[in-house]
């Protein structure tokens, strides 16, 4: 083999490695990145859907949107939906045009108080909110623990007196024990995105 032609093929077989090597290294920072939101984002949905079912009798169902990661408006979320016992789906957070108010979404920038990686590369989560009001570091908890089960949510709590002044749902009223027999359906799915239209 001409020497020319053995220096372009070592050349090309370099730069195939640089190229997987590179995106070798895209995939796992995406992957520990997702693995992040994941860990999150399970914590903040139980804690979401656990309030619902435990302080509002009437609800059959709350289920939860992918996670949407939108760079472009540096947000990262997830949609909370409840159904009452007639069917009726309504959604948390947006606007309710009817009364002209705006709820925040869940996730990032609200929700959580970090949601980040420390310097070893170890999960930081804080939610926002927990039973005694502040916000509470669940980073090495894959299940909600108790003192980030919330007593009261405000936040929570207008949105769905809102959405039932709006006629979205009906028959669900702030009790004592809620829910017990609602389902309640995670999604750890993750989508990089615009929020689709079935979640707005």
């Amino acid at each position: 083999m001409p020497k020319k032609s053995r220096w372009k093929k070592m050349i090309g077989i370099l730069f195939l490695i640089i190229v997987l090597l590179i995106g070798g290294k895209i995939y796992m920072d995406r992957k520990k990145e997702d693995d992040l939101y994941r860990h999150g984002f399970s914590l903040l949905e139980e804690q979401i859907a656990t309030y619902i079912v435990e302080h509002y009798a009437g609800v059959s169902k709350v289920e939860f949107s992918p996670i949407y990661v939108d760079w472009s408006i540096d947000t990262i979320e997830t949609v909370p939906v409840i159904y009452d016992q007639s069917g009726n789906r309504a959604i948390l957070g947006g606007n309710i045009r009817s009364q002209n108010i705006n709820f925040s979404g869940f996730g990032v920038p609200t929700g959580f108080y970090a949601l980040e990686f420390n310097y070893s590369g170890k999960h930081i989560i804080y939610l926002g909110a927990s039973k005694d009001g502040g916000e509470i570091d669940v980073s090495n908890s894959t299940v909600l623990p108790e003192a980030a089960r919330l007593e009261k949510s405000r936040e929570i709590d207008d949105n769905i007196d809102a959405l039932i002044a709006d006629g979205q749902l009906t028959a669900i009223y702030k009790q004592d024990g809620g829910s017990p027999n609602a389902e309640i359906v995670y999604n750890l799915n993750i989508i990089r995105g615009e929020v689709d239209d079935e979640w707005q």
